[in-house]
């Protein structure tokens, strides 16, 4: 990866610096997202920067900026959760990014970077019920339906029904 990030042309993934920390907090509070993920409507910069910091310490977490390659503007987050066998994914477009498919060219980007980089056999996630456009997201990536993964969890005081996906390591 040279310098940290990972590029296709159109989306760039850069990791997270502090100076993005106010951005993140500023762009949980979209409707959309406060909608389909478990982001506090009450996130500030401070805490933004302390989960940075641990995550660039951990070796189980990694997390990158979801940009225009061409402009560097910001346009999401995306990142991953794992145990050394299998990982969980999580992702969401910033307003401004969304309709232009970026998002399943990040997901494909970081997808096949963490399968590369990593022992990881399967790599997975959730996505609300009703999140239609995430859905589309995850198949788009090459993700399939995987309804073992289905569950639900209770999120801001209400039970979510979430959908399970799961990208299996070509040579698994």
């Amino acid at each position: 990866m040279g310098d940290g990030q990972l590029d296709d042309g159109v989306a760039r993934l850069r990791p997270w610096a502090d100076e993005d920390a106010a951005w993140y907090a500023d762009s949980v509070r979209d409707p959309l997202i406060q909608q389909f993920t478990t982001e506090s409507p009450t996130l500030t910069a401070q805490e933004v920067l302390a989960a940075i910091a641990r995550l660039r310490s951990s070796s189980t977490d990694e997390g990158f900026v979801i940009c225009d390659a061409e402009t560097g503007a910001r346009l999401g987050n995306i990142a991953l959760c794992h145990d050394g066998i299998c990982g969980e994914i999580s992702y969401w477009v910033a307003a401004g990014g969304r309709g232009r498919g970026i998002g399943a060219r990040a997901l494909t980007l970081f997808s096949q970077w963490s399968l590369r980089s990593t022992d990881l056999r399967v790599l997975w996630l959730c996505v609300h019920q009703d999140n239609v456009a995430s859905r589309r997201t995850a198949e788009r990536a090459g993700y399939r339906r995987d309804p073992d993964r289905d569950k639900t969890q209770t999120v801001k005081g209400a039970v979510w029904p979430m959908l399970g996906y799961s990208l299996e390591r070509a040579d698994a």
